[in-house]
């Protein structure tokens, strides 16, 4: 038959309509049309963004591999009920896991038949299972990782428990994903700011510690305990029957109950084990109002039955989980398995490592590692383990501390445990270059598991899917929006006085500074000087209407770690790591019609990034700036803050020096107190006062403001110069005990020592509060004081509703009694 007389091809060509058809297509394409397409289909929210999308290069060779016509990616979420999530009893938990997982894949099918009816290629990947089991475990196993997309389509963001964070939903959601053969109108962008909530009620209830308060995350530890039904932990159990001797030996290695979830895995569904990180997060809109409305009751009820339930928990024997596991859950059964993260290729050896490392198990470790295999693979690679942290590089990179030769097939064997290591040595199939403690070592920060057995090789495919670290992303509570953290590159470094230098930082990619901030607040380097890591505040002097630049001011302090190292080392051309920005003392003139500003020395940075962005933006009040310094030489910035005078009618700025010398001066001299006060600012009692500078300094000031009749509400103060200390060295603790400290959501006690801060006492109790400056500046380490009494030196860069809240400054706190901490 001549296929133009078919019946079907000649249905189909009356059907058409020429052009007609063609824009018939076309307005369904529209960006609204396709986000109401997947509501209209059951999806409780939805977002699109490009295939070209920066965010989905670690995958995108992944999805074209499968779909090389993909163009838009439509990502939606279906929210779960929250109290089957939560509930001890795990068959209730996983029946809304596997309802709900049936519903996202319901949905994404409807899209596509949907999509397919007006003439659309698409298609949709799972939600979570089945997936390509032939690439596990060398990579994802997924066609499509749904979660970057959903972050990347404004759906949400990873909370510290690496779960998707939806703003109303919270993590009470499952993803789905589309691909679509077309080009969207319009795409979605990220959420600009994080709906976690830092809580990390999901670190106090993960019964592995899989997830760090620090933000860290421990692949391994999640993988072998939370899907011990799925994937490498059901491999495990397999092998474990086939290396029984008999059905006594097997009863020894699997309980009765183990064998029935097994069961109940193959005729059911496999089951999560715990997902508690999830049942106890309360962010999200409608999540939200009970926690607030009272915290200690969600505690109660959500977190501490979870925490107390008695089951088993599965680690792999030497891993952090296991040593976790016991210190922490006397109450459940911790029990070795393995996880069958076992791979059988080199690129697959070195994309697993970093899911199998144990931070803690490396404890001490600090080497360098040259790898150089031989046989069926040949490939070299350098393995650097320290400061608990892993980092590896394909080739062989800088000295080596062990440099180990090995045949393909006998490594991999071994790592296995289906080749010996004694084994191997004899026979030349491993040698070592170096100290055998430091194989030994290495060793250690990898445990496996594994029984004796000849398993049929089949080597699965690689996955093109790139692993990368996902890093918590904190809000700023002045701005409300995410905190940058990443490089900026030095473009100048500027004496401005004796000891004192600016540090002009520019975007290494040229362009503006990729953040924005407010006049007053500071930013933290994290750097390494000397070889420690250390975090350190500095006020942001510049201003935010110089988008292209960002400044800080540094005076070199005596014997100081990190200033000394800026002034002596640091040179243009260098990069600078900081998270910013950070802190709330701030003034953008929306919030008074007029402004003091009082500064002591370096201490005027904050005032003078003030003062360059109310002139900027040509704000109307008026702006008294009230300076002190030592000496003429002292007085920083003092030609730029004629010229902002100069510019700006509304700014008077005075300044008294209390030592002036021999050197001309014809200005006032002494220091700030109440005559000057009185002299220089028109009604002190009825302004808005912001103070910063040395302590004495804002002692003296603060009690002149108070004589004056300045209600304390309208004072702000930041400090600068307050005792600093080394972050590695420990406090000057005298071994009396002052008592103890009870640590809430991590369910820790610990002795606190006199002359030991609730800080040092949290680092030695493996409680992690944040934290950067260590002497009451910064106000990172700010929590919450629930019963007790503490003293402390400092405490300027509290609000007065925080102090009035219980909130305390961990790193100034000292105990005076026994102590309840939110933390």
């Amino acid at each position: 038959m001549d296929l133009n007389e078919h019946p079907t091809v000649k249905q189909l060509r009356a059907r058409k309509t020429g052009e007609d058809d063609i824009e018939k297509v076309r307005p369904r394409l529209q960006a609204d049309w396709l986000r109401q397409l997947a509501l209209d289909c059951g999806a409780d929210d939805a977002g699109l963004i490009d295939l070209d999308l920066p965010a989905l290069d670690p995958q995108r060779s992944e999805i074209l591999k499968h779909y090389p016509w993909t163009k838009t990616l439509l990502s939606f979420v279906v929210r779960m009920s929250r109290e089957p999530v939560r509930s001890p009893a795990r068959s209730v938990a996983n029946i809304e896991f596997h309802n709900t997982g049936d519903l996202v894949d319901e949905v994404s099918r409807r899209i596509v038949l949907r999509l397919e009816e007006s003439g659309i290629r698409a298609v949709n990947p799972a939600m979570g299972f089945p997936m390509e089991m032939y690439q596990f475990p060398h990579g994802g196993a997924w066609v499509v990782s749904h979660k970057p997309v959903a972050v990347a389509a404004g759906l949400g963001h990873m909370g510290i428990h690496r779960n998707v964070i939806h703003p109303r939903f919270g993590n009470f959601i499952l993803l789905g994903t589309v691909l679509i053969d077309a080009e969207a109108t319009a795409h979605d962008e990220p959420l600009d700011y994080n709906p976690c909530l830092e809580c990390r009620l999901c670190v106090a209830a993960c019964p592995v510690g899989a997830i760090a308060p620090d933000g860290g995350f421990n692949f391994s530890a999640c993988f072998t305990h939370n899907y011990r039904e799925f994937m490498g932990g059901f491999t495990d159990w397999v092998e474990q029957v086939a290396d029984s001797k008999d059905a006594m030996d097997y009863r020894k290695r699997i309980s009765g109950p183990e064998t029935a979830a097994m069961w109940q895995s193959l005729s059911h569904r496999a089951n999560y084990k715990s997902a508690y990180c999830m049942a106890v997060c309360p962010a999200g809109e409608e999540v939200i109002g009970p926690y607030l409305a009272d915290r200690k009751a969600h505690l109660q009820d959500v977190v501490k039955p979870l925490q107390d339930k008695p089951e088993p928990v599965y680690v792999i024997k030497g891993s952090d989980a296991d040593t976790f596991a016991r210190k922490k859950w006397p109450n459940k059964t911790v029990k070795h398995v393995g996880n069958a993260l076992r791979p059988r290729t080199i690129p697959g050896l070195l994309a697993t490592m970093p899911l199998v490392f144990q931070p803690n198990q490396s404890r001490g470790l600090n080497a360098t590692y040259h790898f150089s295999f031989t046989g069926e693979e040949n490939h070299e690679a350098t393995v650097v383990i320290r400061d608990r942290t892993l980092h590896i590089q394909e080739g062989l990179a800088g000295s080596a501390d062990l440099h180990v030769t090995a045949d393909t097939r006998t490594w991999l064997g071994f790592l296995a445990k289906e080749r010996n290591l004694a084994w191997a040595f004899a026979r030349g199939k491993i040698r070592i270059k170096g100290s055998p403690r430091l194989l030994i070592a290495f060793g250690k920060c990898f445990p496996g598991a594994g029984v004796r057995h000849q398993p049929t090789e089949i080597v699965p495919q690689t996955s093109t899917l790139q692993r990368e670290p996902v890093f918590y992303r904190q809000n700023d509570a002045a701005t409300g929006k995410i905190k940058w953290h990443g490089a900026l590159t030095v473009a100048e470094i500027i004496d401005v006085a004796h000891q004192v230098k600016t540090f002009r930082l520019v975007n290494p990619a040229g362009g503006e500074i990729p953040f924005q901030y407010l006049p007053g607040q500071f930013l933290t380097l994290d750097i390494q000087p000397r070889g420690i890591p250390t975090r350190r505040s500095y006020t942001i002097a510049s201003t935010p209407t110089w988008r292209d630049r960002i400044e800080i001011t540094v005076k070199r302090e005596e014997h100081g770690l990190v200033s000394g190292w800026l002034h002596d080392e640091l040179k243009p051309g260098d990069s600078l790591q900081l998270l910013a920005p950070n802190g709330t003392f701030v003034f953008t003139g929306d919030s008074a019609p007029s402004i003091v500003l009082i500064g002591g020395g370096v201490g005027m940075t904050p005032l003078l990034s003030v003062a360059r962005y109310l002139t900027d933006s040509q704000w109307p009040g008026d702006i008294h700036m009230l300076l002190s310094f030592r000496g003429l030489g002292d007085y920083l910035f003092r030609e730029e803050v004629d010229s902002l005078q100069a510019r700006n009618p509304n700014l008077k700025v005075t300044a008294t020096l209390s030592n002036p010398g021999d050197v001309p001066w014809s200005g006032p001299t002494g220091r700030i107190d109440k005559a000057f006060l009185e002299r220089t600012v028109p009604n002190p009692a009825a302004q808005r006062i912001h103070l910063c500078g040395p302590p004495p300094m804002m002692e003296a000031v603060k009690a002149a403001l108070k004589a004056l009749g300045v209600p304390k509400a309208q004072i702000k103060t930041e400090a600068f110069g307050t005792i600093k200390r080394d972050p590695t060295a420990a406090g000057a603790c005298t071994g009396t005990v002052a008592g103890r400290v009870q640590f809430q959501r991590s369910g820790i006690s610990a002795t606190v020592l006199e002359g030991a801060t609730i800080l040092d006492t949290a680092d030695e109790a493996d409680v992690y509060i944040d934290s950067a400056c260590r002497s009451g500046t910064c106000g990172l380490c700010r929590v919450k004081l629930l019963s007790g009494k503490v003293r402390m030196a400092v405490e300027d860069s509290l609000t007065e509703s925080e102090k009035t809240d219980g909130y305390i400054l961990a790193c100034q706190a000292e105990a005076e009694s026994n102590v309840e901490i939110d933390a």
